[in-house]
């Protein structure tokens, strides 16, 4: 009895050993797979990662081309073209105001950001009277021709039906912004300036005013001026155009990290390229990003997307109207010294980007002409 139960024991190691055997030879199609995903995960935990915050304004329009690089993650597309042993993070901080991206930046906190004229020009400052902070402009974002895409408002049912019947009345508007300096043009058009209260109003405090007609008028941006007459709280009393001056948004990087990380840059603005282009080919399909992004109706991010001029491309002539931008934040004390442009802006990470994409930047002569209508950027 007791050698057939060896026996029994013997057999049975032998089956245990033969199915062991097997089992490391031919492993299953699914433990496999199971050890080539952990190996790639382990591979990519040992890859550095690479946090970047860029700064954008869902409420400002002409900073749009952040929404489309957010959405479509094309900045991450990039970045892993030309890094594809590192890991990168991509957070957005979304922000009511210029000011807030700026106090950010300086604070180091951001590193890219997408501002109005104005707040990037101020950025500029800041990068030479801030301890620890330098800043370089590197594109622009979004265009608005002689003015457009920025209004002066006024509420439904107001008896003012002309810049001169603002004649003794209260008028906001963000100090120190584009909007503030249309406002200005269309008074001194009229020769107005000293007759009218100008007060110191967000965006959004302004168009409450507006609706709750609690202010005579207030000077804004797209696309609050579509959305009040959508809703049918307010009408346009003069749009910008009607001043005769250039509307721009712009791209401000902390200069040390972009320094040392060109390439960063670099892939950043190939993925703004490619958003810009997106707004060109097809602008039905930047507007549902727009919307999705942003929550304004799908009918005025339309409107957005086939007003502005989305494009990067540093022009002589968005040179010289930053140029007067400046002289006007120091008429009105916003700063105390001129901002040497020739220092500020820095269109070789642009080039560069250009040159990625394997496209042919701008010449002399067509950078010192009008916006090309057939080049975009």
């Amino acid at each position: 009895m007791y050698k057939e139960i060896n026996k029994y024991f013997l057999t049975l190691l032998v089956i245990i050993s033969l199915l062991i055997t097997q089992a490391c030879s031919n492993p299953k199609v699914s433990g496999s797979n199971t050890n080539e995903s952990t190996a790639a995960a382990q591979k990519e935990n040992d890859q550095e990662t690479v946090t970047i915050t860029i700064g954008y304004q869902s409420p400002t329009a002409q900073t749009w081309g952040a929404l489309i690089i957010k959405n479509q993650k094309l900045y991450e597309k990039y970045l892993k073209q030309l890094h594809p042993d590192k890991n990168f993070k991509i957070e957005w901080f979304d922000a009511p105001a210029g000011s807030v991206l700026n106090n950010n930046m300086v604070g180091g906190k951001i590193q890219i950001s997408f501002l109005g004229d104005m707040p990037s020009l101020l950025n500029g400052v800041m990068g030479i009277t801030q301890k620890n902070y330098r800043s370089v402009f590197i594109a622009f974002d979004g265009k608005g021709k002689n003015g457009r895409n920025q209004a002066i408002l006024v509420p439904k049912g107001s008896d003012i039906q002309d810049v001169k019947d603002l004649e003794g009345k209260t008028v906001s508007t963000p100090i120190g912004s584009s909007a503030h300096r249309m406002l200005l043009d269309a008074l001194e058009q009229n020769n107005m300036v000293d007759k009218v209260k100008i007060i110191d109003q967000s965006v959004t405090l302004g168009m409450q005013s507006i609706e709750q007609n609690k202010i005579a008028a207030h000077s804004s941006w797209e696309p609050y001026p579509s959305l009040i007459t959508k809703k049918d709280i307010g009408n346009v009393l003069l749009s910008g155009e009607e001043t005769n001056r250039d509307y721009l948004a712009g791209v401000v990087a902390n200069r040390d990290w972009a320094e040392k990380n060109k390439s960063y840059v670099v892939a950043f603005l190939a993925a703004l390229s490619d958003a810009h282009q997106l707004v060109l080919d097809d602008p039905e399909k930047a507007a549902k990003i727009f919307a999705e992004e942003s929550k304004f109706p799908l009918d005025i991010t339309l409107k957005m997307a086939k007003n502005i001029r989305f494009d990067s491309a540093i022009y002589q002539k968005d040179l010289d109207t930053l140029s007067s931008s400046v002289d006007f934040l120091i008429r009105i004390d916003k700063l105390k010294e001129k901002l040497n442009l020739d220092e500020f802006v820095d269109d070789t990470y642009l080039r560069e980007a250009v040159e990625l994409l394997g496209k042919n930047y701008l010449d002399n002569k067509e950078l010192k002409g009008d916006w090309s209508k057939e080049k975009v950027y």
